[in-house]
């Protein structure tokens, strides 16, 4: 009767666990919807399309995985989805701020940013446009001589504007675990950072963050979305 009375006690323990895990997986899909819907007010997806799909997509994938009871899973991705979000609001509200043209679907360039020719852009827009994402190659934080190049022009740029101030964020691919990829994001960005103030940047003007593999580019689960998704990415300190 004893043994049977701590199994009965650890279904029941199970139980509320996973009604638990459903209840903030079912939370977080919830904001991340109510973020989604305030970007598409915002006109996101003309202003900033590629951040918009990328929500979308991604609780698109949330919602599957709580179907599949899946919680951890579409808890996070959930999370991520409303960060994405909140981004697309925040770059169309900017964008539609200073005049700029949204972007057609076959003419959307990184980041979705007008040509640097174009009179009346802020500075905050020029960076985004001219500091390039570089990539890594998988599990590793070392900088290939491409990615070497791309940090080169990009310390070029921000020499001739000593204002504006830098993030590098860390990004890894979906593959390993959460702990290990956070890990992996901030060597990621330390070598980028190293790189740029051995170029001649002011490690004042830096800031580094790991995202881990929480901010996917692309939410897809294949050696192309993860060839994107292991990169540095620049953005600027407000």
């Amino acid at each position: 009767m004893k043994r049977k009375s701590v199994w009965t006690a650890l279904i029941l323990l199970g139980v509320v666990f996973m009604v638990s895990c459903g209840k903030n997986a079912k939370k977080a899909i919830d904001e991340a919807q109510s973020a989604v819907d305030r970007a598409r007010t915002a006109e996101a997806d003309k202003y900033a399309p590629d951040e918009f799909q990328s929500a979308e997509s991604l609780l698109s994938k949330a919602r599957d995985q709580f179907e599949e009871k899946e919680y951890k899973d579409a808890k996070a991705n959930a999370i991520s989805a409303k960060d994405q979000a909140d981004l697309a609001y925040n770059r169309a509200q900017e964008r539609k701020g200073i005049g700029v043209t949204p972007a057609k679907p076959d003419e959307s360039l990184a980041y979705n940013v007008p040509s640097l020719s174009e009179e009346g852009i802020a500075i905050e827009e020029q960076a985004k446009a001219v500091l390039k994402d570089i990539n890594f190659d998988f599990d590793r934080y070392d900088l290939t001589e491409q990615a070497k190049a791309i940090l080169v022009k990009n310390a070029e740029w921000l020499k001739k504007n000593p204002q504006i101030k830098i993030i590098i964020e860390g990004h890894c691919d979906e593959r390993g675990s959460e702990e290990y990829n956070l890990a992996l994001g901030q060597k990621r960005a330390q070598s980028v950072r190293d790189y740029m103030v051995s170029l001649g940047i002011s490690p004042a003007r830096i800031k580094i963050i790991s995202y881990g593999e929480s901010m996917p580019l692309d939410p897809g689960s294949n050696e192309q979305a993860w060839a994107k998704n292991r990169r540095a990415h620049f953005a600027i300190q407000r």
